[in-house]
């Protein structure tokens, strides 16, 4: 009897959620309007949209070149105390940066600066290898 009855109330919880999961399951209720729910999708863009969220996203190799590139480093390192202008080069993932030092800088800064030069581009660009020189 006991047997009986547990089997009994296994039936009646599998025929209940059986019932529940075909409900939530539909597209549209009886009369054929949907439930409210509607499907969204993403841009069909092969990147699963991420493209159209950040079309400009720094550090991305899809999204930069060279020319754009040489810009936003001469921009990068044009504030740094010591650094008059830039002159950038690339060969490949190299990426040669001459700077000019401004006037009174004192001999044995050129290496500190060179240095810091050099950190702040391969931190902003670490898809290159950075060489940094420097010319009066």
């Amino acid at each position: 009897m006991r047997m009986r009855r547990a089997a009994a109330l296994m039936a009646t919880a599998m025929l209940a959620g059986a019932l529940s999961l075909a409900a939530g399951c539909g597209k549209t209720n009886n009369d054929g309007a949907n439930n409210g729910l509607k499907a969204q999708g993403m841009a069909n863009n092969d990147y699963m949209s991420a493209r159209s969220v950040h079309p400009r996203l720094p550090g991305h190799h899809a999204v930069t070149n060279y020319s754009a590139d040489n810009v936003s480093m001469k921009r990068a390192i044009k504030n740094l105390r010591g650094v008059a202008d830039s002159n950038i080069t690339f060969n490949g993932a190299d990426a040669y940066v001459t700077i000019k030092l401004a006037p009174g800088l004192r001999p044995h800064e050129i290496p500190t600066l060179e240095q810091q030069v050099a950190t702040v581009l391969r931190f902003n660009y670490p898809r290159y290898t950075i060489h940094v020189t420097s010319m009066k």
